[in-house]
């Protein structure tokens, strides 16, 4: 059962919350382009992210000739789990602009040590006349991932809504007073504002409805994240088990 009961606001009709910051934050999370984003804050962050990797990949590419390449994707890959669990922690249906950003800015840190050095592993130990083979299967993987990817979290935030859904409809029956006294009050303010006493009743369940959607979607997204969590975790802890390289003599020759 979700560990998150509905709360409903008889002044709940008023726009409170900004859960489409959420869905930008993960969409942003899952997906590198934010050209298939509808939202007007989609832009604003993904600049803000993508001028923070502007000046790190530069550092990293200097590091990858004194440092060997595994332990930069192993940092990349603590530092994307760290970011991910903070995500959790800092979603909610009041979710602001500047928050939202801040949670760009800390998935992109881990990036920057991962796309640098996961290609120069690819070529460890690679004759020079394979190179041309190598870019092409480490380009497709790169695509496969990437759709594979998406393709799983997308599904897995649909799920795991319905499922906390479900668990938030329980709250909202007729037989309980929290609820109808929400119900109410909302439908006379509505009726109030000039709707008629039916029309004010169907509007009220329809907002409370849409509250409850938000609210699921909200923990949903942090289920989401929690599984990114620890799937990086997962993958920093694989990286160990990379080729070793010599960062001093090129990068590409494998240590003894």
């Amino acid at each position: 059962m979700s560990s998150v009961a509905l709360t409903i606001d008889q002044d709940a009709w008023r726009p409170k919350y900004n859960p489409w910051l959420i869905a930008v934050v993960v969409a942003l999370a899952i997906s590198p382009d934010p050209r298939g984003l509808h939202f007007p804050a989609g832009g604003a962050c993904a600049f803000r992210g993508r001028l923070v990797l502007l000046f790190e990949m530069p550092v990293i590419g200097k590091l990858t000739t004194k440092v060997q390449a595994r332990y930069l994707i192993a940092l990349g890959w603590l530092l994307l789990s760290i970011a991910m669990f903070y995500s959790t922690k800092r979603i909610n249906l009041q979710i602001s602009f500047s928050a939202a950003t801040w949670l760009r800015i800390s998935q992109v840190l881990g990036l920057g040590f991962l796309f640098v050095p996961i290609t120069l592993v690819g070529y460890i130990g690679i004759p020079p006349e394979k190179n041309n083979s190598v870019a092409g299967i480490v380009n497709f993987m790169r695509n496969i991932g990437s759709s594979v990817g998406t393709s799983l979290v997308t599904t897995l935030i649909a799920r795991r809504a319905q499922f906390h859904q479900a668990r938030l409809v329980e709250y909202a029956r007729p037989d309980n007073p929290n609820f109808q006294n929400s119900a109410n009050g909302l439908a006379q303010r509505l009726a109030q504002s000039g709707l008629g006493s039916h029309e004010g009743y169907l509007k009220a369940d329809a907002r409370i409805y849409q509250s409850l959607q938000a609210q699921a979607a909200s923990l949903a997204y942090i289920d989401t994240f929690m599984v990114l969590a620890v799937g990086a975790a997962i993958m920093f802890c694989l990286a160990f088990f990379l080729k070793k390289n010599d960062p001093g003599a090129g990068g590409l020759t494998v240590a003894e």
